[in-house]
């Protein structure tokens, strides 16, 4: 199993997959894995993909503003990919649906193609990959979860465009959507693992969500929620753009959730504010339910460069010191990348250390799903999920 990383700025979709076709090898070529920023037209990404690699799967999302790869970070218009050879027993199947009245039956169609794809079905993948578009990430791993009754690794992000406008999209090779879900199954000849964090500190300010709507969280302690983080945070009401700041510099200042225990010590997720409601409530990236107890959380920009290549290296060093490297995928999400700004090329830079200049790939993402340290599968915000694929050591 190898893995190789490319990427291009030419804006014909088609041209940018030949392109791609003419710099990848097809012998073993397994699965492909797309990113592509708002600019391109994901109908015709999709297309040439499977007119120009007909015998490989592949699965892709849209990304916000840029995709970060073993090159380099790359501002938009861009297009990437990792392509994943594997010559052992192996199989990889994508699946795609729509989201209807039924979120269930929407995910078990997906799940049911991906499944048949494979020509798995009754079998267990050692990994998903899951990319849906913003809204119902929760109830999808939900659903997951149960249909293989075990808590299968998840790495995943959201779908994301460049302003929040809803231009996000998710594709496979059986199609396209910009309302819906789309996975892949791995069933892959080497080993994967996988690391989920937050990254942030919780502080010492706590409060209580009083009154929510769906992924509106209207009140905190009985007060306007956006009064009260903007208490927690010394903002003030003159800020010029509200919206902006909600949705940028909140990344450093994220609401957190306890999401289990490890030796006594909470480990969070976390609730990226987006905007600010009419009612003055805040429209986050992830449910929240009345009466859960809300954190204030804090990273220093330190601390955000440098917490990419911790999660590399947790999924890695788990219990791999006789294993060797192969390629990895990182979901990095779009807030802190807005936030830092120049400071992303030096969290490209740390992972690559990391990797010793192996391929990845990592689109910047509106939520992000993985499996935490306690073992289950979770959404959040503001948070980091890699899978990290490694061989034993040829003796």
């Amino acid at each position: 199993m190898q893995c190789q990383s490319l990427f291009t700025h030419i804006t014909d979709e088609y041209s940018a997959i030949d392109k791609f076709r003419s710099e990848l090898s097809q012998d073993n070529l397994s699965h492909l894995i797309c990113y592509y920023t708002e600019e391109y037209d994901f109908r015709k990404i999709q297309r040439a993909f499977v007119k120009l690699f007909p015998e490989a799967t592949v699965h892709g999302a849209s990304s916000c503003q840029a995709i970060m790869t073993n090159h380099g970070y790359h501002q938009g218009p861009v297009i990437a990919v990792l392509a994943i050879y594997d010559s052992g027993q192996h199989a990889y199947g994508t699946g795609i649906s729509t989201y209807g009245a039924n979120l269930e039956t929407s995910v078990d169609e997906a799940l049911n193609m991906a499944l048949f794809h494979a020509n798995r079905v009754g079998e267990v993948p050692n990994l998903i990959l899951l990319h849906a578009t913003p809204g119902h990430e929760e109830t999808i791993i939900e659903c997951i979860d149960e249909r293989f009754g075990t808590l299968v690794p998840i790495i995943g992000g959201s779908s994301a465009d460049n302003n929040v406008k809803g231009n996000w999209s998710v594709i496979t090779s059986q199609g396209y959507e910009q309302n819906g879900v789309s996975l892949t199954l791995f069933y892959s000849s080497q080993a994967v693992d996988t690391a989920f964090s937050a990254g942030h500190s919780p502080t010492s300010i706590t409060g209580i969500a009083t009154k929510t709507m769906g992924r509106c969280l209207l009140e905190i302690d009985d007060q306007p929620a956006l009064d009260v983080y903007r208490k927690w945070t010394n903002h003030q009401e003159t800020q010029s753009d509200e919206q902006s700041f909600l949705f940028t510099n909140s990344s450093a200042y994220p609401l957190g959730r306890i999401a289990g225990h490890l030796y006594e010590r909470p480990y969070y997720k976390l609730s990226h504010p987006i905007r600010e409601t009419e009612q003055g409530g805040i429209e986050l990236f992830t449910n929240i339910e009345e009466g859960e107890v809300l954190t204030l959380m804090q990273g220093s920009r330190q601390h955000l460069v440098a917490r990419a290549a911790r999660v590399v290296n947790a999924a890695f060093n788990q219990k791999l010191e006789e294993s060797r490297k192969i390629g990895v995928i990182n979901i990095f999400c779009a807030g802190p990348m807005l936030h830092l700004k120049q400071d992303i090329n030096s969290v490209c830079e740390q992972i690559n250390q990391e990797l010793d200049n192996l391929p990845f790939i990592c689109p910047f993402t509106f939520g992000e799903q993985g499996r935490f340290i306690g073992g289950e599968n979770g959404h959040g915000n503001l948070m980091i999920s890699s899978a990290i694929f490694h061989k034993p050591y040829e003796k």
